[in-house]
């Protein structure tokens, strides 16, 4: 089941980053964010009343819903957006896949039991190598503005990790609750952002932006965050945030299915790559197994 999720997940986030590039043309960034998270808040608000669960409000909870609110979704989403504006998605989605070696590095020192070994960092690497051969063939000539973009997400990246390691620590919450409350608290920052600096306005209110806000909203946020935080609770810190290896190849295969695009053997050797990484992150576990066997 826990496979089937990450599955899932690595699905429908492989799509976002198209969504997010053409939601930032048309669309203020705090308007777009605001309207995304309160759309998800609010669709998993009436799933919570149709299961008849309850929103608990004790002091360990809403540090939970602050954190992933402030920290994850209002900031960490902020520089991604207002990054993207200035880069290219592709090149958004690799400085992303950095995200579990920042994951394990604040595992290492923060969460008992979660230290890094050089092999397990190596493995990143490969990973993220893998990541960085799949979107190569983008021409990306460099510049202020690449400059500039790259390090915003990057600060969202690094910001992002920690929250993942506090929300394994403190992993006694309801997903789905803490998925609506995150949500909430996030839209309601950026719409507040969005209502001070005027950007109502500058919204065009057309099928392609409203569409790409509404699939954001409920796919890559409500439902993507939710199977996101459920999968925090039962596995490895660090191998749930590999979903942002795997999701360049979901992307390629899509566009190989769906958009007829041609797969290059570029796309095909840094998958290749990535999932020996990832198969190399557990290879103490793997060793053990064949070492018992021999026995």
């Amino acid at each position: 089941m826990n496979t089937l999720l990450f599955l899932i997940t690595c699905i429908i986030w492989s799509t976002t980053w198209a969504m997010i590039k053409i939601g930032v043309e048309e669309t203020p960034i705090m308007l777009g964010l605001g309207l995304r998270f309160v759309i998800a808040g609010l669709f998993l608000y009436v799933i919570i009343k149709i299961k008849n669960r309850k929103i608990p409000f004790d002091s360990q909870l809403i540090k939970l819903y602050l954190v992933s609110g402030l920290i994850t979704m209002a900031f960490s989403y902020y520089c991604t957006y207002y990054g993207t504006k200035f880069i290219p998605s592709g090149l958004s989605s690799i400085l992303w896949t950095t995200l579990p070696l920042f994951v394990g590095i604040f595992s290492h020192f923060i969460l008992p039991g979660g230290k890094l070994s050089f092999w397990k960092f190596i493995s990143i690497i490969i990973a993220i190598g893998g990541t960085s051969i799949i979107l190569s063939d983008q021409s990306l000539i460099f510049s202020k503005d690449l400059l500039v973009g790259s390090l915003i997400i990057l600060i969202g990246v690094v910001a992002s990790a920690w929250p993942n390691v506090y929300l394994k620590i403190h992993n006694d919450y309801d997903s789905l609750v803490l998925t609506c409350m995150a949500m909430l608290i996030a839209g309601f920052i950026h719409l507040m952002g969005a209502t001070i600096s005027n950007q109502w306005d500058k919204m065009v209110w057309d099928f392609k932006n409203l569409g790409a806000i509404i699939y954001l909203g409920i796919l890559g946020s409500a439902i993507a965050f939710y199977i996101y935080y459920t999968l925090l609770q039962r596995i490895n810190v660090v191998k749930v945030t590999f979903i942002t290896l795997i999701v360049p190849i979901f992307a390629t295969m899509v566009g190989w299915a769906f958009l007829k695009e041609r797969v290059t053997v570029k796309e095909i050797l840094g998958g290749i790559i990535i999932l020996l990484g990832v198969f190399l992150y557990d290879w103490d576990k793997y060793k053990l197994i064949l070492i018992q066997n021999k026995k």
